[in-house]
């Protein structure tokens, strides 16, 4: 059967991604038509394999003994690359498909021609620092890195630099340790953990933007990426549509970019951090309250903390005020999937706006026309992404988009603890959808402020708990990049 048809270059299916070039590319002796002429056999191709999602080639030698008595060496080309899943289209598995060369000449040639095409792709990491954090989650974070992240990264040609972090900021503090020089010397900085984790690196990689200097330049270029190996992930989920290592994996391999949407939160102790997947007050602050307390159970802590919150049923007095976002606009009411228009219109932030974030939050109180709302809550969330999980494909937000500016606000009033529990068990399958219910209110904007009354409960932000429950909350569109190119 002769090989079928890999084509040329692509461009990839990111926001902000050109198509490459290559040697392969045309109707010459170097064309993926050739192969067939070049005698290269398979026996099963898939109908075509985008030049742009090859991993990398290599050759290799089988062994195989027709009778007893002689041995023969067959020549082999191996193409590194990934298939989608036929359930899901956003999961990815690594594919090696096999061709027989009719040298191993002409499977070394073939070989160097394509690994010397990808390493034109200029997209693609060269060097990465990635950080591991081996005690979250379920403490599979190196285990996860070691089996599944590294080989195919190292498939790719990426080099990578791995430090295990040892307590809760030190991932922050490395990143803003390092030195331009160091800066310059990788492509991207990748978290290999939770939610925690990819959250330090972001707030870190922020701090040196904002030192300014040769530091700050190289800090600018620079991309995220998580690898999920945590608790949640909604980080991973919200970037891919999966938890999936291997597809994390992958997107960074091939260099996948697109801007992401990140929240400064101000408190009023002088104090300020950013976030990209979702804030919580009251329930989700006291689950989070609770479950620290109950760490010795692992993970399963979660769901007994939440639980016992909400048969407490406790609401909390609040005073908000939102300052609420245009109109919306043609494609803001579809789910974010790649590749996205309105996320694709972002493109590069402008170096006036990647500016403001060093702002406080508060800046925003003089500008637009606000809205005030106070009452009593059962919770206050304010999300910057879709914020999915395996609990909630569509994700809490499930309208929200990775870069299109925007907040989301829902605040869910003193109701009972069975008309509580029913919005929460309605976002798994819709999010939380304007209109489901009557004492949750849905509103879209890019900047709140949130000052409580009376007893307070705790602010869980992505995961960590604030000192300070008097928060200003502003978005700032497509601040960083990420290796992802959104759910497809």
């Amino acid at each position: 059967m002769q090989a079928r048809r890999v084509h040329g270059p692509q461009s990839y299916a990111s926001s902000s991604s050109t198509a490459s070039t290559s040697p392969l590319s045309g109707k010459g002796p170097e064309s993926p038509q050739a192969a067939s002429e070049a005698g290269f056999t398979a026996g099963q191709l898939p109908e075509a394999v985008p030049f742009d999602e090859i991993l990398s080639a290599s050759a290799r030698e089988r062994h195989c003994s027709p009778c007893c008595c002689a041995s023969k060496r067959t020549a082999q080309l191996v193409v590194h690359t990934f298939r989608r899943s036929r359930q899901r289209r956003c999961e990815w598995r690594r594919l090696d498909i096999v061709l027989a060369a009719p040298s191993a000449e002409v499977a070394a040639e073939w070989v160097a021609r394509i690994n010397g095409a990808l390493r034109q792709a200029h997209q693609r990491p060269g060097a990465l620092l990635v950080l591991v954090n081996p005690f979250g989650g379920a403490r599979r974070a190196r285990r996860t890195w070691q089996r599944t992240a590294e080989p195919i990264l190292e498939a790719a040609g990426a080099r990578s630099v791995v430090v295990e972090t040892e307590r809760a900021g030190h991932a922050r503090e490395l990143v803003e340790g390092l030195s331009a020089a160091e800066l310059e010397s990788y492509d991207g900085i990748v978290a290999v953990g939770g939610d925690g984790l990819f959250q330090e690196a972001l707030n870190g990689l922020l701090a040196v933007r904002g030192s300014g200097g040769k530091a700050g330049v190289a800090a600018e270029r620079m991309r995220l990426g998580h690898i999920p190996a945590g608790s949640t992930d909604a980080v991973a989920c919200s970037l891919h549509g999966t938890r999936c290592a291997t597809t994390a994996a992958l997107h960074i391999a091939l260099g996948d970019r697109t801007a992401l949407d990140v929240m400064r939160v101000d408190t009023e102790d002088g104090g300020h951090r950013f976030a990209a997947c979702v804030g919580s007050y009251g329930y989700m602050g006291d689950l989070m309250a609770l479950s620290e307390r109950m760490r010795w159970l692992g993970p399963g802590r979660y769901g007994l903390a939440g639980a016992l919150t909400l048969l407490r049923g406790r609401a909390y007095g609040a005073a908000v005020s939102l300052l609420p976002a245009e109109p919306a606009r043609a494609g803001a009411r579809l789910e974010c999937r790649s590749p996205c228009a309105l996320c694709g219109a972002c493109g590069a932030a402008p170096a006036a706006a990647a500016a403001e974030f060093q702002a406080r939050s508060h800046r925003a109180l003089g500008e637009g026309t606000w809205r005030h709302v106070e009452g009593r809550f059962r919770s206050v969330m304010v999300a910057v992404s879709p914020c999915r999980s395996d609990m909630s494909a569509r994700g809490l937000a499930p309208w929200a988009h990775l870069a299109d500016g925007r907040l989301t606000l829902v605040l869910v009033r003193e109701c009972s603890t069975l008309q509580y529990l029913r919005f929460l068990t309605s976002i798994p399958r819709h999010g939380v959808e304007p209109g489901r219910f009557g004492f949750v209110e849905v509103a879209e904007c890019t900047a709140v402020q949130i000052w409580p009354r009376g007893h307070e409960s705790r602010w869980n932000l992505d995961g960590e708990l604030l000192s300070d429950n008097r928060l200003t909350v502003r978005v700032h569109r497509g601040l960083v990049s990420v290796f992802a190119r959104g759910v497809e």
